[in-house]
């Protein structure tokens, strides 16, 4: 285990603002775990595992406590009944994991390609893109329970995601399925087309390289913005003045589009306050440049918030984590 003190926060996240953390701990293995929490206890500081840091933001002042970070680790598959189980350590890259799991030829996370972070933090958000989501090819999760100082194994009903994740396993299947309603895969390959995994993982990753930033570029944690679920009432209320509006049904309430209310309600594409703004490409990503701070994203976050509110009535809320 290595210790650090005082890492830079803006070096340890694709956002790449934030003042300094107490404590870096850098495990060599997942056996470590309990000793880091222990560490962080006895400091009497709060703690926090850090994945790839793409989904979340910290504070300019920095943050008080000791993050956590994960070895790679290796990915191991199992048969299991009809499908075939790829077991990763939580701090593996999850994008290595779809690319391994398109050249074993194993069908189910294809769709999910070029997306930054790691294994871990897959099943906490239930990432999900191009009409695929983890809990679909979810088998398990084996978790570290820092409240009882023991290993558990979760199925996805039991999963709480409140737990660190530890290891994870997906079930993926040799037999081709191809999932391509999603209205860009759709429209690349058309109604007919029959492609192969490597054709959608292509395809996935040319569709993204339009929609998002380059990371090695300008800061950037994704989608900053969740997509609001409201009532279908109001959802028709705001059809019948923007009849192009996307909406798809979400339980029995409705899910809107964000990214076509910023454009085409607020006409905020590319809008910027300082050094951050909304990508030119897909205005539910926000991007920093640089000199950017937190609390310009903040102010950027509230500006677009009330132009949502006042234009919708809708009420926006953050899809990454701000840690202050």
């Amino acid at each position: 285990m290595q210790i650090d003190r005082d890492p830079s926060l803006a070096t340890l996240t694709t956002m790449r603002v934030g003042g300094p953390a107490r404590v870096l701990l850098s495990l060599d293995s997942l056996e470590e775990l309990p000793e880091a929490i222990a560490f962080a206890q006895g400091q009497g500081m709060p703690w926090k595992i850090l994945g790839g840091g793409s989904n979340v933001v910290f504070a300019d002042a920095g943050w008080g406590g000791v993050l956590i970070t994960l070895p790679s680790g290796s990915v191991h598959q199992d048969t299991d009944g009809a499908h075939e189980q790829l077991i990763v350590e939580a701090g593996y890259d999850w994008d290595t994991l779809v690319a391994e799991s398109v050249a074993r030829g194993l069908w189910g996370l294809e769709n999910l390609s070029g997306i930054p972070g790691t294994c871990g933090a897959t099943p906490m958000q239930n990432v999900g893109a191009y009409g695929v989501e983890i809990a679909d090819v979810l088998s398990w999760v084996e978790v570290y329970d820092s409240r009882e100082g023991a290993p558990l194994r979760l199925r996805p009903e039991d999963c709480a995601f409140g737990y660190r994740d530890s290891r994870v396993a997906y079930a993926l299947s040799r037999t081709p399925a191809p999932r391509l309603a999603y209205r860009d895969l759709a429209a690349h390959f058309g109604a007919e087309a029959t492609p192969t995994l490597a054709q959608i993982r292509e395809a996935v990753l040319l569709i993204r390289s339009g929609k998002f930033p380059d990371l090695r570029t300008v800061g950037t944690a994704g989608s900053f913005f969740k997509n609001p679920v409201i009532d279908c009432r109001q959802a028709h209320e705001l059809t019948e003045r923007y009849p192009e509006l996307p909406v798809y049904p979400a339980g029995e309430r409705c899910k809107v589009s964000l990214a076509w209310i910023l454009d085409h309600v607020c006409a905020l594409r590319g809008f910027a306050l300082g050094p951050v703004g909304l990508f030119q490409h897909q205005p539910l990503v926000v991007v920093a440049h640089a000199g950017a701070t937190q609390a310009d994203l903040d102010r950027l976050a509230a500006t677009v918030a009330e132009r949502v509110m006042d234009a919708t009535g809708i009420a926006i809320e953050r899809e990454v984590e701000m840690v202050y």
